[in-house]
């Protein structure tokens, strides 16, 4: 969570205006306790090679009801000059405007490769400025003509190691001394970068992110300055397989060739000259430690095959041999990584460790992670020390590994080191990463020992932005199982399981892009990708890479620019999406724009967002979607889905035109928003004929009617009663549980408690025993989220034959619980959280719970108690944002001290059952007796 700085001070109502601020770094700040914050450049912080500049801020006061009337930015080449006032490169002057997320300096000149500082400052409602923020700093990547670098590669036979890659000069330039060194790597399919002996960034593994590599390649870039020497430097890579020569499994036509290498240094002069070092024939090779390394296989690691000093710039290489232009596929575009890195993170300790019948010693990390096994060991030279990862025990205690895709891979997770006998020897494989929680060790010539290994959690580090908690401890659980399956399952997309697949589903990335971003700041991580699968369609049309599609006359339909395969990226296709997995071209722009604020989304992809509808209705008969996957992995599995799939894919359908509706509206396209929204309601107008029992109230399952509700296809009026007829269904079929799959239970609370019915979802969420959620822990020992969840035997022993045991799709109810427990939710106006609905709908069924969410705008939260017979909460909203809070008529309710003043806090709508009342940004104490 970031930091807040509260200065203490007189209220910004009775501080007098000060209007001393002329501009230099020096002036008072006007608005008292009001700063500007949080500077950000591409939603990052003092961001290194970035496309574009992109500026976001915050505003951090004490005061209540404060707005920004209007910015002024500064950008300068030194830090030093743009605090004394000397902005050279670019000056926005006053501009009157509450935008304070995506503003572009429009007209200022840029250059690629320089670094560049930058400033705002901001007024308030009576027109007072704020005092000058401190400044923060980006740089812009290299433009498509200013690479020098060469795409270079090694001497490779089948089986031959992974290879060190290195080049010495001279950084001296006579007259003048260098004051930045940047270094930009793209190393397919991943590589560790090296600089004068030692790695520059010792947690970051499997870099650069996967991406389409026919198309364009990710580079990462690393400011090196302090490390810069006079005299001879050193840069060294290894590379490795990565996603790019993945070809063990899913067969060798998912290979794009041999690992490739791409590196370009720049170093800037006092003088203003440049020395570029790229990677060409003149960079030496040698054989690496590295024998072998896969995604899905492991790694095997000969630490007697490693070269002392092998990137450092006095390490003779004579017997190294020169580097080859590259083969295989070369990209056709580079692109800066704004995705965060995937990270070594938390390091887990085992719990247990026991041998097993076979004699081989199993470690126990207590948790189901996505990780890599870091080793610590003495033994005697070329002691070969094998590691085998798994989810799951057989009977005896030993490993079992089906859960981990071995029928479909062909490969069990195993990592192998060969030891040099040289005292204590640590190590983690470089370039693969598993999902285990047990640990098989072999091979070791003493007894292991329990500190020997520890499981170090890896995945793409997105900053948490979100808490939740409250009194029961089995919601708590859940919260808990769905945020680890999420971490064990973003490593540069967003994955269905960290271990048999890895693969960017789309029907999987539009089910959890609500819960996983009230979690993490996901903005760059959807928006990257978007990219993956906006361009995945080019590919195909381009490489012409037909597969073997389902066998169904759907999946064969032809296939068109711009309609999504189910899988991106990479080559595993899978098909032509359907309509329930292909509407996450429509759902994730939306949802980037919902929880961010980012407009660039719908901007980018409101084209494809409108082809898709349209794709789809081309394919409707009298409006109904007949085609689908249906409501995915429900108890018992598939075979038990109970809600028809031209229910659910009509409802996407419905979804969809509406969402492209609103976004043609936010981007001026009234044409368009006036026909989608017709296209929207002559849909809804079908499924009501086709679906709706109206005698009965319902659409015929619990999934059917949450989407129902959720989506605002239920006749007016008989929202009560569909939600009523959910809770019949779970009483009269399913022992007063739900059962959906991963579509139906990211609504089914919210079609519950936002009805009428809290009591329904209180006894779901809450309810123990055979077909709950505990049973998930008692009596399944899970920690992670199943592919299907195991509530009960029949559910448990259906995945245990084979299944994921870690998938996050079935995290989607945890929107739930910040929304309708804690009472936090977006509100589409006022994007980014502008606007927060506050509204928890569970205030009956529990003492108390919390939330806290880091909105682009601010902190936002909601704390609520209950105790002696009244109700307090607590809420945050942050500067120039505002809030809609739903309160009761009918009890006394007191604002800060005060009686609620409609006035101050007028009424703007009505809310599941109370109406909403409009709060400027503050601090408020509500008390409701």
């Amino acid at each position: 969570m970031k930091f807040k700085l509260f200065l203490a001070g007189i209220l910004l109502s009775v501080l007098p205006a000060l209007n001393s601020c002329n501009g230099s770094g020096g002036a008072k700040r006007a608005g008292g306790d009001t700063e500007v914050t949080e500077l950000r450049c591409r939603d990052l912080d003092d961001p290194e090679g970035v496309d574009r500049a992109v500026f976001s801020w915050q505003i951090e006061s004490e005061a209540d009801s404060v707005v920004q009337t209007a910015w002024e930015i500064e950008i300068a080449s030194d830090e030093k000059a743009l605090k004394n006032g000397k902005a050279d490169v670019w000056s926005s002057g006053k501009q009157l405007s509450d935008q304070q997320l995506n503003v572009r300096p429009q007209g200022a000149d840029l250059k690629p490769g320089e670094r560049y500082w930058w400033r705002v400052r901001i007024w308030d409602g009576a027109d007072r400025p704020t005092s000058w923020s401190d400044p923060a700093s980006f740089s812009l990547g290299p433009a498509a003509d200013q690479w020098q670098a060469k795409w270079i590669t090694a001497q490779w036979e089948e089986g031959s190691p992974l290879p060190y890659f290195r080049t010495v000069f001279n950084a001296d330039q006579p007259g003048t001394k260098p004051v930045r060194a940047v270094i930009y790597l793209s190393g397919l399919g991943c590589s560790d970068l090296f600089f004068n002996g030692r790695r520059v960034d010792s947690t970051r593994i499997l870099d650069p992110a996967q991406s389409n590599y026919e198309l364009y390649a990710l580079y990462s870039t690393f400011d090196v300055t302090d490390r810069l020497k006079k005299g001879d430097n050193c840069i060294g890579v290894m590379l490795g397989d990565g996603w790019y020569n993945q070809g063990k499994v899913w067969g060798p036509g998912f290979s794009y060739g041999k690992p490739i290498l791409l590196a370009q240094m720049e170093i800037t002069y006092k003088d203003g000259s440049k020395k570029i070092i790229g990677t060409d024939e003149t960079w030496k090779w040698a054989p690496g430690p590295v024998l072998s390394s896969n995604l899905y296989a492991g790694e095997v690691y000969d630490a007697n095959k490693e070269i002392a000093g092998w990137a450092d710039a006095k390490t003779p290489c004579a017997d190294w041999q020169s580097a080859l232009p590259a083969g295989g596929v070369i990209p056709k575009e580079l692109k800066p990584q704004l995705i965060e890195p995937i990270r070594m993170k938390q390091e887990i300790a085992p719990v247990a460790l026991w041998q097993d019948p076979q004699g081989n010693w199993i470690y126990d990390f207590g948790v189901n992670v996505a990780a890599i096994p870091l080793l610590t060991v003495e033994q005697p030279a070329g002691t070969r020390i094998k590691m085998r990862m798994g989810e799951t025990l057989a009977a005896d205690k030993s490993i079992e590994y089906n859960t981990t895709g071995v029928a479909a891979t062909g490969v069990v997770q195993t990592d192998e080191y060969v030891c040099t006998g040289k005292g204590k020897e640590k190590w983690t494989p470089r370039f693969t990463y598993h999902g285990f929680r047990y640990l098989e060790l072999s091979g070791a010539a003493t007894q292991p020992e329990k500190d020997w290994l520890k499981a170090v959690v890896v995945h793409t580090d997105v900053e948490r932005i979100g808490t939740f908690e409250c009194a029961d401890p089995q919601i708590n659980r859940l919260h808990e199982l769905a945020v680890r399956t999420m971490l064990s399952n973003i490593h540069g997309l967003p994955t269905d399981c960290p271990h048999r697949e890895r693969c960017g589903w789309l029907g999987d990335a539009h089910a959890v892009a609500p819960f996983e971003s009230m979690n993490y700041g996901m903005n760059n991580f959807w928006m990257k990708y978007m990219g993956d699968v906006s361009s995945s369609s080019s590919v195909f049309l381009e490489n012409t890479l037909h597969q073997k599609l389902h066998n169904s006359e759907f999946y064969f339909a032809d296939k068109q620019p711009g309609i999504p395969f189910m899988i991106s990226p990479g080559r595993r296709l899978c098909g032509v999406a359907s309509p329930d997995w292909g509407t996450a071209v429509v759902q994730i722009p939306w949802d980037i724009y919902l929880y961010f604020g980012n407009k660039e989304a719908l901007e980018i992809y409101y084209g494809e967002m409108k082809q898709w509808v349209d794709h789809i209705a081309a394919l409707t008969e009298n409006d109904i979607v007949p085609y689908g996957l249906g409501d995915w992995c429900p108890p018992n599995g598939n075979a038990a889905i109970d809600c028809p799939i031209p229910v659910s894919s009509t409802a996407f359908h419905y979804h969809d035109a509406d969402l492209v509706s609103q976004a043609a509206a936010v981007l001026g396209k009234t044409e368009d928003a006036a026909h989608y929204a017709a296209l929207r309601d002559r849909i809804g107008k079908a499924f009501v004929d086709k679906f709706y029992d109206k005698t009965n109230k319902t659409f015929g399952s619990q999934t059917a009617n949450a989407m129902a509700l959720a989506y605002g296809m239920v006749p007016a009026g008989d929202e009560k009663a569909v939600s009523d007829a959910t809770v019949r269904n779970m009483k009269e079929k399913y022992d007063n549980f739900m059962h959906t799959g991963i579509f139906g239970l990211g609504h089914i609370g919210q079609a519950l408690s936002r009805y009428g019915n809290s009591q329904a979802a209180w006894d779901m969420f809450t309810k123990t025993g055979e077909n709950s959620f505990a049973y998930m822990w008692t009596d399944a020992d899970a920690t992670t989220l199943w592919e299907t969840l195991p509530v009960n035997a029949a559910s448990k022993e259906l995945c245990l034959r084979g299944s994921s045991l870690s998938h996050p799709m079935q995290g989607v109810y945890d929107t739930w619980f910040y929304e309708d427990i804690a009472g936090i939710r977006p509100d589409a106006s006022g994007p980014g959280f502008k606007v927060t609905r506050f509204e928890p709908t569970m205030t009956a069924y529990l003492p108390w719970a919390k939330a806290t969410l880091e909105t682009p705008y601010g902190e936002v939260k909601s704390d609520w108690k209950q105790e002696g017979g009244k109700m307090d909460w607590k809420i945050e909203i942050p500067a120039n944002a505002s809030g809609l809070v739903a309160l009761p008529d009918g009890k006394t309710v007191t604002v800060n001290g005060q009686p609620l003043d409609k006035n101050r806090y007028p009424t703007a709508g009505q809310g599941a059952e109370n109406p909403l009342y409009r709060f400027p940004s503050g601090h408020y104490a509500i008390v409701i007796e």
